[in-house]
C-alpha cells in the first residue's frame, strides 16, 4: 500500500523543505524525489462548489427529477448490499471447500500412517504453503489487497484519497487472495477483508454503471453527479454492508461506518446505509440456507460469516442464569487484563511492522512472497506438531446437547473406544470460526450425577493445552498481521480472547471451588474474554459492542460486553493506540481524530496556517497558470484581487512577513484549472466559451496532469476567466479563531481547504489537513509554550521578582513577541542589552 513514505501529500504543499518537515521529519531527504512521484495522496473534496456550471445544472432539476434521482440512489444502495452478500457467500464457500480439501486429505494420511506424524505433517505443510503462495501472488499483483483493509477504508472515509484502494482490481485480488490465506492455516480471518470488499463494491458499482450508461449515450451520471461527496456515501454503505455480511450485524455495520470512518453523517445516509446492510445480511442468509438445507430459510443459524451459536443452559433450557450481577466485577477484571494483553500485542506488532517496513517491504515483491512462505511453513509445521505434543485425550461423558458440536470434536491419535477426543486438535485443527464456537459452547458434564437443577462440570480442555494454544496463537497472529496476504484481525483476536476466557474461567473455577452449572457458566467467560482481547487490540467501543451483541443473539450480554470493551480500551490507551491506528501512523497517513485536544484552545489559526501560498487574479494568463501548476503541487488556489500599488503583478507569493492586501474572491481547484486548459477554455477577447457541469467533471476521478497538456506559444498570452468556475463562497476562518473551533469546522464539514482571513477580510493564509495533524499542532504548541516562558530582548519589566534567570535574545519583531507572550511590548527606553541576564517570574 502506498504511504507518505513513497507518496506526496499535496493539498497545499510548500516548495521549501522547511514547510515539508511539518508533515513528517522523515520525509525531508526524499522531497525532490516525491515531487515527481506519479502516485499522490490527497484529501477528498466533500464541500460542494456552487459555481456557475453547478448552479446551472441544479436549476434544470425539477421536483420529479429529484425524486427520481433519490429513487435511483436507493436502488444503488440495494444493489451494493445484494452484491456484497453474494461476494461474502462466495468467499465463505470458497474457504470452506479449500479447507475441507486440506483437512480431509491430511486426516486420511493420519489414518493411514498412524505410526508416524512426518508423512501427514508434510502433506499438511504442503497444502498450507501452496495456499499461502497463491494468496501472496494475489497481493503481488495488487499490493493494496494486503492486510485487512480496515485502516485503508477508515482513512478513506476520514477524507483521505488513497490510490487504488477501492478499485475493482483491488477487490478481485482481495477476495481471491483471502480464500487461500485463510484456508492456508494462517491465523487470519475473512471478516476484515470483507469490509474492504464491501467498500470497494460501494465505489466500483456506481462508477462502473455510470461509465456504462455514458457509453450507451446517457450524458447524466447514474447517481446524480460526479463528486467525492456522493462516492463517500456509497463507500460508507459498502463498508457497513461488509460488516453486516461478516458478522450478521446490520446495526453494527452502520455504527462501524459512523464510528470508525465517516467525517460527515446525516439522517438520510443512516437510512440508506441501514437498508444496504439489511440487504447484504438477507442475501447471505438466503444463499447459505439454500446450500445447507436446499431451501431458502431465514434464521440466525445462517447469518454472517461467523456464528457464535446460541448461549443456553447445559440442559438445553433457557431458564438458567448465564451470568449474575456479581460477575460484573469479574468481567471488569477480565476487561483490564484484556486491555493489557491487547497493548502488548499492539506493541509487539509495532516493532515487527517497523522492521518489516525497513528490511522486507523495501526489498521488492519477491522478498515479501518469501516472507509469506516462511510464515506459512513455520506456523503450519508448529501447529501440526503441537497437536501431537500438547494435545491430551479427554473423555466426553455425555454428548453435548448441540449435535453440531458433537461432530466438531477431533479424535486424532486418541483410542477409538471410550469416547475420547484430542483437546488441542478440537480447537486447532479446524476453521477458526468453529474453534470459537467450541470454546463458547463445548463443556463436559455428567448427567448421571446431576440433580434436577444442578449439572456437575468436568474438565473439557486441559489448562496446559489452553495455555500452549493461547501463547502459540498470540505470537503467530502477531507475526502474520502485516505480511503480504489479505488477512483479517477480528476472528484471530476473538479466538485468542476466547482461549484467554476459558483459561480465566478455569482458574476462577478452581479458586472458588465451583463445580456445578448452577454456579458457573464457562461460555460467558469465554465470550467476555473474546470481547476483552479484541477490544484491547482494536480499541473500538460502540460499534464493536453492537456487533458482539448481534452476533451473540443475546441482548442480556449487552451490559457485560459494553463494560468489558470500555475497560479494555481505557487500559490499553494508557500504553499505545489501537492496532489499526498504529499502522496508519506507521504509514504516515494524515488521519484526523474526532476531537481536538483541550490544550489546543490556547492556539489560534494564525499559529498553524500556511502563510506562503500561491493565488490567481480573476483572469490570469495561461502562461502564468502553467508556470505555477508546473512549479507547485497545490490542489487549490485562492482567487484574489490585489489592492495595493503593485496591481500589475498578476500572480505573486504571499510571505509570512508581508502585510497582505489580498481581497478574497473565491477558490479554484487544480483539477478545475487543468480541465479548463485541457478543453481550451481561454481566449484573448471578451468572448469566452462556457463549460457545462457535466463537461467540467468529465474526467472525474482521474483528471489530466498539467504535463500532459500541450499549449502553443500564442496560447500562453491568452487568459482564463476563473470567476465562472471557482467556488465563490469557500469556508473561511478568522486568524484569531481557536484551533479547537478550526478543527471542529474542518472535521465536521469534511473540508479540504480552509482559508484564513483577517478582520478586514484579507487573505492571511490557508489551513489543510496537514496543519491539523496531532503531531504538527503539538509541535506548534510546544514551540509557543517555550516562547511564552522565555522573554526576548523586546520584553522588560521594572518590577520582576528575582527568582529565576533567563537570557535576553535579540529580535526585531516586537509584535510577534507580544503575540506569543501575551504582554504589551515595553517602551524602547527600557530595553535591556542583548545577552544581559535578567530575572523572570514563572507564569
Amino acid at each position: 500500500m502506498a504511504s507518505l513514505r513513497n507518496d506526496e501529500w499535496r493539498d497545499y504543499d510548500d516548495v521549501d523543505e522547511n514547510s515539508f518537515t511539518e508533515i513528517s521529519p522523515l520525509l525531508v531527504s526524499q522531497k525532490r524525489e516525491q515531487l515527481s512521484s506519479p502516485s499522490i495522496i490527497e484529501s477528498l473534496d466533500y464541500d460542494r462548489c456552487p459555481n456557475e456550471p453547478y448552479m446551472a445544472f441544479i436549476s434544470t432539476k425539477t421536483k420529479s427529477l429529484v425524486r427520481w434521482l433519490n429513487l435511483k440512489d436507493w436502488i444503488m444502495f440495494g444493489v451494493i448490499g445484494i452484491t456484497t452478500g453474494v461476494v461474502a457467500f462466495a468467499i465463505d464457500m470458497g474457504v470452506k471447500y479449500l479447507s475441507e480439501a486440506k483437512f480431509h486429505t491430511t486426516f486420511s494420511f493420519v489414518s493411514e500412517y498412524s505410526d508416524t506424524i512426518m508423512v501427514p505433517m508434510m502433506i499438511y505443510v504442503a497444502f498450507s504453503l501452496l495456499y499461502c503462495l497463491i494468496a501472496a501472488a494475489a497481493v503481488a499483483v495488487t499490493p493494496e489487497a494486503a492486510g485487512s483493509g480496515i485502516p485503508e477504508i477508515k482513512c478513506y472515509l476520514n477524507g483521505i484519497r488513497l490510490p487504488k484502494v477501492v478499485r475493482i482490481k483491488t477487490l478481485a485480488c482481495k477476495a481471491f487472495g483471502v480464500l487461500f490465506s485463510v484456508a492456508g492455516g494462517l491465523p487470519c480471518g475473512k471478516e476484515g477483508p470483507m469490509i474492504h470488499s464491501g467498500a470497494a463494491l460501494g465505489a466500483g458499482i456506481p462508477e462502473g454503471l455510470s461509465r456504462l450508461l455514458k457509453k450507451m449515450g446517457y450524458t447524466d451520471s447514474f447517481f446524480g453527479v460526479h463528486d467525492d461527496r456522493v462516492k463517500r456515501d456509497f463507500i460508507s454503505a459498502g463498508a457497513a454492508a461488509g460488516v453486516s455480511a461478516a458478522f450478521g450485524a446490520p446495526l453494527g455495520g452502520v455504527l462501524f461506518s459512523l464510528e470508525e470512518g465517516s467525517s460527515f453523517w446525516n439522517q438520510a445516509l443512516t437510512w440508506k446505509t441501514l437498508f444496504c446492510s439489511m440487504c447484504s445480511a438477507f442475501v447471505l442468509q438466503i444463499l447459505k440456507s439454500t446450500v445447507v438445507t436446499n431451501s431458502a430459510k431465514i434464521g440466525s443459524k445462517y447469518s454472517g460469516l461467523i456464528n457464535f451459536g446460541e448461549f443456553k443452559c447445559l440442559d438445553g433450557s433457557n431458564e438458567c442464569m448465564l451470568w449474575g450481577p456479581y460477575d460484573l466485577v469479574v468481567f471488569v477484571i477480565m476487561g483490564g487484563i484484556g486491555g493489557l494483553l491487547g497493548a502488548l500485542f499492539n506493541q509487539l506488532n509495532y516493532y515487527l511492522t517497523k522492521y518489516r517496513f525497513k528490511h522486507v517491504n523495501t526489498k521488492g515483491k519477491g522478498v515479501r512472497v518469501l516472507e509469506v512462505a516462511l510464515v506459512g511453513i513455520t506456523i503450519s509445521a508448529l501447529s501440526y506438531t503441537l497437536i501431537n505434543m500438547a494435545g491430551q485425550c479427554m473423555h466426553w461423558d455425555v454428548s453435548s446437547m448441540d449435535s453440531d458440536l458433537a461432530n466438531l470434536t477431533e479424535r486424532w491419535f486418541c483410542p477409538k473406544a471410550g469416547g475420547l477426543y484430542n483437546d488441542y486438535a478440537t480447537v486447532a485443527y479446524k476453521p477458526q470460526e468453529e474453534s470459537i464456537k467450541m470454546l463458547f459452547h463445548h463443556f463436559n458434564f455428567n448427567l448421571s450425577d446431576a440433580s434436577t437443577d444442578d449439572i456437575p462440570l468436568v474438565p473439557t480442555y486441559s489448562p496446559l493445552t489452553l495455555t500452549v494454544f493461547f501463547v502459540f496463537l498470540f505470537l503467530a497472529t502477531n507475526w502474520t498481521y502485516g505480511i503480504g496476504v489479505p488477512s483479517g484481525l477480528f476472528v484471530p483476536c476473538l479466538l485468542i480472547g476466547a482461549t484467554y476466557g476459558r483459561i480465566f474461567s478455569y482458574c476462577y473455577q478452581q479458586i472458588f471451588k465451583l463445580t456445578s452449572s448452577s454456579e458457573f457458566y464457562p461460555g460467558s467467560y469465554a465470550l467476555i474474554g473474546a470481547a476483552a482481547f479484541l477490544g484491547g487490540v482494536v480499541r473500538m467501543t460502540i460499534s464493536l459492542t453492537v456487533i458482539m451483541i448481534e452476533t451473540t443473539r443475546n441482548i442480556s450480554y449487552g451490559l457485560p460486553i459494553m463494560l468489558t470493551l470500555m475497560i479494555a480500551k481505557w487500559v490499553g490507551d494508557q500504553f499505545n493506540k489501537g492496532l489499526y491506528d498504529i499502522h496508519i501512523d506507521l504509514k504516515h497517513w494524515p488521519l484526523l481524530e474526532w476531537e481536538a485536544e483541550p490544550l489546543w484552545e490556547t492556539l489560534r489559526a494564525s499559529d498553524i496556517m500556511k502563510s506562503r501560498l500561491e493565488w490567481f487574479p480573476p483572469k490570469p494568463s495561461v502562461g502564468k497558470i502553467v508556470d505555477i501548476l508546473k512549479r507547485t503541487k497545490h490542489s487549490a488556489f485562492p482567487i484574489c484581487t490585489y489592492t495595493d500599488s503593485s496591481q500589475n503583478k498578476s500572480i505573486r507569493r504571499l510571505s509570512a512577513r508581508t502585510k497582505s492586501q489580498l481581497k478574497l474572491q473565491g477558490l479554484i481547484l487544480r483539477s478545475q484549472i487543468v480541465t479548463l486548459l485541457k478543453k481550451d477554455q481561454f481566449t484573448d477577447s471578451n468572448i469566452v466559451p462556457f463549460l457545462t457541469y457535466s463537461e467540467l467533471t468529465e474526467f472525474y476521478p482521474k483528471y489530466p496532469d498539467i504535463e500532459d497538456i500541450t499549449l502553443t506559444v500564442a496560447d500562453q498570452n491568452k487568459r482564463i476567466d476563473c470567476t465562472r468556475y471557482m467556488n465563490p463562497c469557500p469556508y473561511t476562518v478568522s486568524v484569531h479563531a481557536p484551533i479547537t473551533k478550526v478543527f471542529t469546522l474542518f472535521r465536521s464539514l469534511g473540508l479540504r481547504h480552509l482559508i484564513v482571513v483577517n478582520n478586514s477580510g484579507e487573505v492571511e493564509g490557508i489551513i489543510t489537513r496537514a496543519e491539523l495533524l496531532e503531531h504538527h499542532i503539538d509541535m506548534v504548541y510546544k514551540s509557543k509554550s517555550e516562547r511564552t516562558a522565555t522573554l526576548t530582548a523586546a520584553e522588560s519589566f521594572q518590577d520582576i521578582p528575582r527568582d529565576n534567570q533567563y537570557t535576553i535574545q535579540e529580535t526585531d519583531d516586537l509584535e510577534y513577541v507580544s503575540q506569543f507572550s501575551g504582554l504589551t511590548p515595553p517602551s524602547t527606553d527600557y530595553l535591556p542589552v542583548p545577552g544581559e541576564t535578567k530575572t523572570l517570574r514563572t507564569f
